[in-house]
């Protein structure tokens, strides 16, 4: 996951904390992000169009072009761009609904909001995963476009790949492991064997010493010896990463 984000904040200060949190938050969470800092929303919009953002923390609070006017500005080049809202105006909460805001931040204390980012960061990501696609190539030059969040496994099988979906049918590609483990890295996938990836995300328990991964629906598979290190560990990164 590449995340291309624009902070916008007149107040000079606060566009550098909001700046620094973002980066500090990200890197902890191994996610790659591209930041741009703005402090006049007429300059945010003119690189929208040229390149648009994915993400842009905005605040509402600004001259001549409001955070509300630039959102509806934003929206109106790309209406899949994330709008999260920052102010320390309260009473503007239910005014920014008009715009379908993501999340909004609260310009507090400086602990509460390093408490606050990393809780809209946490759930951007989480969003950002459940809303993230991958085209399957499926035989007679047909093509499925799928969530990643639905598949639950992909087992390989000599030439071919087996992406077990949650709705319980089977995609077969012919495809290696090793190119779905790094199409996959990044969303919570892990490899338990030389032939199976699981997506952690449906995992209910490990039983490291009967060598055994148990998804939340009862469904079971072999746990390599070779990876049991790796998988406890993939796992109960993911476990602090939901807390």
């Amino acid at each position: 996951m590449i995340l291309n984000i624009a902070v916008c904040d007149d107040d000079m200060e606060m566009l550098s904390v909001i700046f620094e949190q973002l980066h500090r938050i990200f890197e902890k969470k191994e996610i790659q992000v591209y930041i741009e800092s703005f402090s006049e929303g007429e300059k945010l919009l003119e690189w929208h169009e040229r390149a648009p953002f994915q993400v842009v923390f905005l605040d509402i609070s600004m001259p001549d072009l409001d955070g509300f006017q630039a959102a509806a500005e934003l929206k109106a080049h790309n209406k899949e761009v994330i709008i999260i809202f920052v102010t320390s105006k309260d009473d503007l909460v239910y005014e920014s609904f008009d715009y379908q805001p993501f999340h909004f931040i609260r310009k507090e204390g400086w602990e509460s909001l390093g408490e606050q980012f990393e809780h809209v960061v946490e759930k951007l990501i989480d969003y950002k995963k459940s809303y993230d696609k991958i085209n399957i190539a499926l035989p007679y030059g047909t093509v499925e476009e799928i969530a990643i969040s639905d598949i639950v496994v992909v087992q390989s099988e000599k030439n071919y790949l087996d992406y077990e979906l949650v709705d319980e049918r089977t995609l077969r590609v012919r495809d290696s492991l090793n190119t779905a483990e790094e199409r996959l890295k990044e969303y919570d996938f892990t490899r338990i064997s030389n032939r199976t990836l699981v997506n952690l995300s449906y995992v209910g328990r490990i039983r490291e010493k009967e060598g055994e991964v148990i998804l939340k629906d009862g469904y079971s598979y072999s746990l390599s010896r070779n990876y049991k290190k790796s998988v406890v560990a993939a796992y109960m990164k993911y476990l602090r990463s939901r807390k």
